[in-house]
């Protein structure tokens, strides 16, 4: 009789977390299945029991990566009453973000950084939604709309060479005007 795959906990969870510290400080490629199950303290068959391969795992990494990072990032907002508690609330996470990626650029290669740039916006996308929704902001745009238009704009914007010259007064200024220019418009 075959055995049920497990789903959650125990040394799934071992096995998720010590592949993500991996691949974050090695990168993919460099990172064998062996390397994983060595830091676990397993053997191969106990991660085939769990994955069908390093690629499902790593799947499975960036899932978990995004929705830890979602759950953090909705927990920050829920007290933002206002666009200037959102930016006062938003910069020290993007501190915090750009520090973790800048450490991770090098081991990565540059799809893996698009597609988890692109998976950022869109996991953090539910949270802008709430959050306009709580402002009533949502004229006669689709809340959607204006969600995506927020994160992809303000990601241009931080992510540009000007902004990080920029002192923090300017950059929490610099983000207002711009939340400002997508929220009043007519």
């Amino acid at each position: 009789m075959a055995r049920k795959a497990v789903l959650t906990g125990g040394k799934r969870d071992e096995i998720i977390h010590t592949a993500m510290q991996l691949f974050f400080e090695h990168g993919y490629e460099a990172t064998s299945v062996r390397m994983i199950m060595n830091e676990v303290g397993g053997e191969i068959g106990m991660f085939y029991h769990y994955f069908k391969s390093k690629d499902m795992l790593f799947d499975t990494v960036v899932e978990r990566f995004f929705l830890e990072y979602r759950v953090k990032f909705e927990e920050a907002l829920e007290a933002c009453e206002t666009r200037e508690d959102f930016v006062k609330t938003i910069m020290p996470l993007y501190e915090q973000s750009m520090e973790s990626f800048n450490m991770l650029k090098g081991n990565i290669h540059w799809t893996i950084q698009s597609s988890m740039h692109v998976g950022t916006l869109m996991a953090l996308k539910p949270a802008i939604e709430s959050l306009l929704e709580k402002w009533q902001a949502n004229d006669n745009r689709p809340v959607g709309i204006l969600a995506g238009q927020l994160l992809y704009g303000l990601s241009a914007t931080v992510h540009s060479t000007e902004f990080e010259t920029m002192d923090p007064p300017e950059k929490e200024k610099c983000v207002l005007d711009f939340i400002g220019r997508i929220l009043d418009r007519p």
